[in-house]
């Protein structure tokens, strides 16, 4: 009986688009979604980033301590950044 339903199984899927796209779909390389949103890359390649600490808890800072902490940085490239975005 299992002969039978791999022997039927093995000549639907044999030259059929469906097959084919299930082996190109294994071995694609996909980039990290959370982390390209909150990168960008910029001409000359380099990553950057918003600062940090302005979105909560920062109630009793001054004026001046939030300012500083608008606009980007850059990220020093990391090994674990090339893993997560291939395509960077």
């Amino acid at each position: 009986m299992l002969n039978l339903i791999g022997a039927t199984s093995g000549r639907i899927f044999r030259n059929t688009q469906c097959a084919h796209h299930i082996t190109q779909v294994r071995n694609k390389m996909k980039s990290h979604h959370a982390i390209k949103n909150r990168l960008i890359k910029t001409k000359s390649g380099q990553l950057k980033r918003r600062f940090a600490g302005t979105n909560h808890g920062n109630g009793n800072f001054s004026f001046a301590s939030l300012k500083h902490l608008r606009g980007f940085t850059t990220v020093k490239p990391k090994s674990y950044l090339k893993k997560m975005l291939p395509f960077a």
